[in-house]
């Protein structure tokens, strides 16, 4: 369940799409590495994220230990960097291909098998990285000529974090407030918030807060709201990243959501999802995660996205233009005409066998 097969036509899509999107990481000088399918249910079990038991595939090794369907790449990704790759020079600018797979209910008719490609730069921090992290991501959505039109929308996590800080709330009550706005319930979190203690003016904030998306205004609207420094201080960090990419020539393919919350909570910093027109789900997903590799050993800065391929199948359109020359097989003549296969093939031609 949640799986699916894909056709000829299908597969020529998906493989010209995850040349298109590794090239451009490529150009970027990102280099390919590649982790196991199947790691250690530990891996994936730790505090730095909330990845649920049953969103993930298990079983058992001879040994007894639980392993699982890697649900995730950017875990992976940290735990090679911080054993097989720890001696080398940072910053390290490492990009993948591979399959995950998370278990999702029958009724949410998601599916439980991705195709993503992906980047993770590690060790450099700051809003230079910030911003180029954001650019190879945008580059990548213009790269795939999808023929529709797309957006990127960026937020900063530690604008809530910073608001929830000063609230007081207990764990509970914080992990409850964070769900119900990433799923935008603005009527059940209203309802939630009259049913705890906390102040008037903090009640309103968080109100308010999942209603911050749009365009530029949003930042202006949500710097009205920063009740204290740190929010201030996040927003304008937003804000910048916003202006540069304007001054790139952005702007058109930005959209901002300040109450932004993503679905691990390993991210630290900036966070951001790419659109495309008619798709309903989210093309690219990331972010800056500065503290999931200390999990693994070294604590290393680090920000990284993903593209999910298998969404992109049906919008990108790409046509194979290359001719084949005939080679007819019959019972008289078939060593001869694959001799001429063989060299044809050898000097880069393509063919098609006609049998007789």
């Amino acid at each position: 369940e949640g799986m699916r097969d894909f056709t000829v036509d299908e597969c020529k899509r998906r493989n010209k799409i995850i040349e298109t999107i590794t090239e451009r990481f490529s150009k970027w000088g990102y280099s390919e590495v590649s982790t196991p399918i199947v790691e250690y249910y530990k891996t994936f079990n730790h505090k730095t994220q909330d990845l649920k038991e049953e969103e993930m595939y298990k079983f058992f090794d001879s040994r007894g230990r639980i392993l699982v369907l890697r649900p995730d790449m950017t875990v992976p990704v940290a735990r090679l960097v911080n054993t097989k790759l720890k001696d080398m020079k940072l910053p390290l600018k490492l990009f993948y291909n591979a399959e995950v797979f998370r278990v999702h209910e029958s009724f949410e008719g998601k599916r439980n098998e991705y195709l993503d490609c992906g980047i993770e730069l590690i060790g450099a921090s700051g809003e230079k990285t910030d911003l180029e992290v954001l650019v190879t991501a945008l580059e990548v959505l213009k790269a795939l000529d999808t023929k529709k039109e797309f957006k990127l929308e960026i937020g900063n996590v530690n604008i809530l974090k910073s608001a929830l800080k000063d609230m007081n709330l207990s764990i509970d009550n914080q992990n409850k407030v964070i769900e119900l706005i990433n799923k935008k319930s603005l009527t059940s979190l209203r309802e939630y918030l009259d049913d705890i203690e906390i102040r008037k003016e903090y009640k309103e904030f968080l109100n308010k807060f999942p209603w911050l998306f749009g365009g530029y205004e949003m930042i202006k609207k949500a710097k009205g709201l920063a009740f204290n420094e740190d929010m201030k201080k996040n927003i304008e960090y937003l804000e910048n990243l916003y202006l540069n990419l304007q001054k790139l020539g952005y702007e058109k393919y930005l959209s901002v959501d300040i109450s932004m919350v993503p679905r691990v909570n390993y991210y630290s910093g900036i966070i951001f999802k790419g659109y495309v027109k008619e798709i309903g789900s989210t093309v690219i997903r990331g972010g800056r995660y500065d503290n999931l590799l200390e999990s693994f050993g070294k604590s290393i800065p680090a920000i990284g996205f993903s593209v999910d391929v298998n969404l992109l199948i049906d919008s990108c359109d790409y046509e194979e233009k290359v001719n084949s020359e005939k080679i007819i097989l019959s019972k008289d003549n078939y060593l001869e005409e694959l001799r001429k296969a063989i060299n044809k093939t050898r000097n880069g031609e393509k063919i098609e066998i006609i049998y007789k």
